[in-house]
Formats: structure tokens, sequence, C-alpha cells
């Protein structure tokens, strides 16, 4: 197995160990997630780089990354919008997490017809965008709702969840077009 690989993995280990940290109602905990989601979202960018700059990218690599990319951010937003229903508010909202996730399946569904015709169907600057923007929104709305003095930071975390929001179905769209002219998809 290869060092990006090996990244990959790492990053779904460091995901199982940051939901049991965030759900705590521990702020010491909440503060150690955060600092977990931070270096399993740097492996993310570490594995792409290296696989890319080192020609090791691999079909377990293509299948693997963006799956464990998906349970990080989109599993964090669970957790963080179950953090609503208790005494934190963590500011993320059902409809926010709906279509974050309506995202992530269609893009997933594209990816698969692609790779079924052997098409590349990577991701693009529109996506990092993506990714970048949702990963400021899952560490502010942490940082938000693991330090109760920070209350001052919501219309921060507000701001960066709606721009991760946005950012998200532009990227959405952005791969439906391209789908539709590389994949010959009707809609």
């Amino acid at each position: 197995m290869n060092l990006p690989n090996k990244l990959t993995l790492a990053r779904l280990v460091l995901t199982g160990i940051f939901f049991v940290f965030i759900a705590s109602k521990d702020v010491v905990l909440q503060n150690v997630s955060l600092l977990l989601f931070i270096v399993a979202a740097l492996t993310d960018l570490a594995d792409g780089y290296v696989a890319r700059k080192y020609g090791m990218v691999t079909d377990f690599g293509r299948v693997a990354d963006p799956f464990a990319d998906k349970i990080l951010v989109c599993g964090a937003l669970i957790f963080l919008l179950a953090k609503n229903q208790g005494t934190d508010d963590s500011r993320v909202r059902a409809w926010m997490v709906v279509l974050i996730l309506a995202r992530e399946f269609l893009v997933s569904g594209i990816r698969s017809i692609a790779e079924s015709r052997n098409i590349p169907f990577g991701a693009n600057y529109w996506g990092k965008l993506k990714t970048l923007s949702q990963n400021f929104a899952v560490g502010f709305s942490i940082l938000y709702v693991a330090n109760s003095s920070f209350r001052w930071i919501w219309p921060v975390v507000d701001g960066v969840l709606y721009l991760s929001v946005s950012m998200t179905l532009i990227s959405g769209l952005v791969y439906v077009i391209r789908a539709k002219r590389i994949l010959r998809i009707d809609a």
C-alpha cells in the first residue's frame, strides 16, 4: 500500500476517533475533536498532493479518498446538527446538511457513471473550493460549540456556513454541466 492510500486510511481512523470526541459534552474533548478534524482534513491535502506529484494514483485511492472525505465532513455536519437538539447550538441547520448530502450523492452517482464508462471524472477547481469551504465551516462550527465564551463569533460561523452551502451548490451545478457535456447524459 502506497503512502497516499495509507494517509486516506489514517483519515478514516481519525474520523472515527473524531466522532467519539465531537459527540462528547466535555469541552476539552470537543476542542480535541477540532484538532482531530484539522489533522484529518490536512491528510486529504497531503494524500492528493503526494499521489499526483509522485504518480501514485491508484484505483483504491480514487474510490477511498472521496469516500473518506465525505464520511469526515458529512459525519461532522450530522454530529453538529445533533448538537442543536441539546443546549448547544452549532448554527448548522438541517436544510444545510440535506443540500450538502444531496450534492455529494449526486456527484458520487456521476462519478460512478463516468467510471463505468472508463472516463476520468476527478475533482475540479470548484470541488476543491467546496471542500475547503466545508472544512472551514465545520471547523468554525466546532470551535463555536466547544467554547461557550466564543458566542460573539456566531456571525462568522453563519457566514462560513452559508458560503459553504453556496460553494457546495455551485460546484454541484458545475459537475452536472460537465457531466452532461462529457458523459452525454440526457436530462
